[in-house]
């Protein structure tokens, strides 16, 4: 089943540079850090006596995490750390981040919650911009599970994993980033919390529902990293219309649509190289 409710994002906090430094607890006394490392969605910290601290081993620690537009460094509390149950291949790591107030010390989830009232965060190598973007490689993101780039790395689209014939999936996620936000020009998410969306692919990371053609779900658009490829309907039509689109976003002009922006039509190229698919009510 790939149905999922889609969501706008949120507040991801994007503009992350580092780990400036881990709790003694967690490191142990006497114990300095000589570097901080993100693979995937693990955050590895390396001790001066050689030792490495990584993923669940950190659950319970406190990090001094310096952003980019404020001025001195937040202190956030990793309260638990678990492995996604999403993810069957056991890459992806779920963190409960407590943002601590710097007078009173009180704690507050950084990441509103989700649809299960979880309030799950991981970091992410890179840069996105406010517009789900990536930007740069440098530096690591606190990536909000429920937001956009969080979900898609939850879909499978790994942004630092290559499959296949070394088939690299960061522009899958980019793609996907795209999609779930309805950002059909590459500059302005369209959606809105709730709606359901049936993602998939030709890699087989997501294939089409079973239940395709019976559940009132009909073909949206396809995508790659800069937007949408064509446009058969828009998701939220209050937010954004086909004719909407046509004057705001000329690369589309003459792929919206259902006569124009069909599925046979985008599966096989013939409205450009696309990556992902939905459907969408």
């Amino acid at each position: 089943m790939s149905s999922w409710p889609a969501i706008a994002l949120g507040t991801c906090f994007t503009l992350v540079l580092a780990v400036a430094a881990a709790a003694a607890e967690a490191a142990g006394a006497g114990d300095s850090i000589r570097a901080v490392e993100i693979y995937g969605t693990s955050l590895r910290v390396m001790l001066t006596d050689g030792r490495v601290l990584e993923g669940q081993d950190l659950a319970g620690a406190t990090i001094s995490v310096a952003f980019l537009d404020e001025p001195q460094p937040r202190r956030i509390r990793l309260s638990a750390i678990t492995p996604d149950p999403m993810d069957s291949q056991g890459q992806v790591l779920l963190y409960d981040m407590q943002l601590l107030d710097p007078t009173t010390g009180a704690a507050t989830p950084l990441c509103e919650h989700d649809v299960e009232g979880k309030h799950w965060a991981f970091p992410l190598r890179g840069q996105w911009d406010r517009n789900g973007g990536r930007i740069s490689d440098n530096g690591f993101t606190l990536t909000c599970a429920a937001d956009a780039q969080g979900k898609c790395v939850r879909f499978g689209y790994k942004p630092w994993k290559t499959i296949g014939d070394g088939i690299s999936l960061a522009d899958y996620h980019q793609a996907c980033v795209r999609m779930v936000r309805a950002d059909y020009c590459g500059n302005r998410g369209t959606t809105k919390n709730g709606r359901l969306i049936d993602i998939y692919d030709r890699l087989g990371i997501q294939g089409e529902s079973e239940s395709a053609g019976q559940d009132g779900l009909r073909f949206e658009a396809a995508w790659n990293t800069k937007g949408a490829v064509c446009v058969a309907h828009t998701r939220v039509p209050q937010n954004m219309t086909i004719t909407g689109l046509a004057r705001t976003c000329p690369r589309l002009r003459g792929r919206l649509g259902e006569t124009a922006c069909t599925q046979t039509k985008a599966e096989s190229g013939q409205l450009g190289a696309s990556l992902l698919f939905n459907r969408s009510r």
